[in-house]
């Protein structure tokens, strides 16, 4: 609560000090932006076709997120995001971290992404799902992504981004990764990362017993006339020696001993040119994927997007994703929500 109140207070008293400035010092020292969605969000657990309903949850979608990003002197930013949900009662801290700026290269420090997949990279604006993927929620479980504590410099060369960072949570966990992101290059974009994880086991006997495993990742974007796609794999050592099964449809975990890892997801998209007045583009867009943790899991996921606006500032996103184990669907979910961005 203390903490709440005091990013409160620093995002009023930034508020405050920007109104004493100029329009023009306004623009210079602070930057503003965010995005809010409202919508629906439907769970099936089983189903479909004549098979039986487990379970069902409708869930209402309700989130404002705010971007300040200030700028104290020439070299230095802080930057910090907060995420508040429809009842406007729970305040999510999404990143908050100070950055200094060399000629090049910049360091970072605080509270922010590991930059480790190209999923977890991209924002809300970039990503045309309203959630994000399978591969993406059970490497969550697996604490790989997440907003940690950072230090993180990045150097950015001609072609490409150099970043190398080291992190460490609340269970005491420890994260080194090294991440390489190239710009554009004949309309496509790659993405290789590697991180390595010290953990303390737990259960075990001895409560000083650590230990680590290695992770990669490699990705890559293409923007096409007519279509644009994103390929993706992560592999590696799941640090909670756990996997998934299904009981009466649901995802579990049980307790497996050595399991490793090995996830892929494909996405494409064939944006459609309107031009109206009031609808600019319509967006259809599939995803694959699959991981397999001892046993094999499966996502289809077709979508639709209306951007209203020229900037896609205004959308109305659509999903469905039909989640399946090797013999069976587990899970169905219809999102569908509008999408502001500023």
């Amino acid at each position: 609560m203390r903490t709440k109140i005091i990013l409160i207070i620093i995002l009023i008293s930034s508020l405050a000090f920007s109104q004493e400035e100029s329009s023009k010092k306004k623009k210079d020292k602070m930057k503003f932006g965010g995005n809010a969605a409202i919508g629906l969000d439907l769970k099936v657990i089983g189903g479909l076709n004549d098979r039986v309903v487990n379970d069902s949850r409708l869930n209402r979608i309700g989130v404002v997120e705010t971007e300040l990003k200030i700028l104290p002197a020439d070299s230095i930013e802080l930057e910090f995001d907060l995420e508040f949900d429809y009842r406007f009662k729970d305040i999510n801290l999404k990143k908050l971290f100070v950055r200094y700026n060399f000629d090049n290269s910049n360091a970072r420090l605080g509270f922010m992404k590991k930059m480790f997949s190209l999923e977890e990279i991209k924002g809300k604006s970039d990503n045309l799902f309203i959630k994000k993927s399978i591969i993406h929620n059970i490497l969550e479980d697996f604490y790989l992504f997440g907003n940690d504590f950072t230090a993180q410099y990045r150097y950015n060369f001609p072609s490409y981004t150099l970043i190398g960072g080291y992190s460490i949570d609340g269970s005491n966990r420890h994260f080194v990764n090294l991440t390489l992101l190239t710009r554009q290059f004949q309309k496509a974009r790659f993405v290789a990362a590697g991180m390595y994880m010290n953990y303390k086991e737990k259960g075990h006997p001895d409560e000083t017993e650590r230990k680590h495993a290695f992770f990669g990742n490699l990705g890559m974007e293409f923007d096409g006339k007519h279509n644009n796609f994103e390929l993706e794999g992560v592999w590696g050592k799941n640090p909670e020696n756990r996997s998934y099964s299904t009981l009466l449809g649901n995802l579990i975990y049980t307790e497996r001993e050595g399991i490793g890892f090995f996830g892929a997801r494909f996405q494409e998209s064939f944006p459609i040119k309107i031009g109206r007045k009031y609808l600019n583009k319509i967006v259809p867009i599939y995803e694959l994927s699959f991981i397999d943790i001892s046993d094999i899991y499966f996502q289809i996921r077709p979508a639709i997007n209306f951007n209203f606006t020229p900037k896609d500032r205004l959308q109305w996103r659509t999903n469905l994703d039909l989640n399946f184990n090797q013999n069976d669907l587990i899970s169905q979910r219809v999102v569908t929500a509008i999408f502001v961005t500023w």
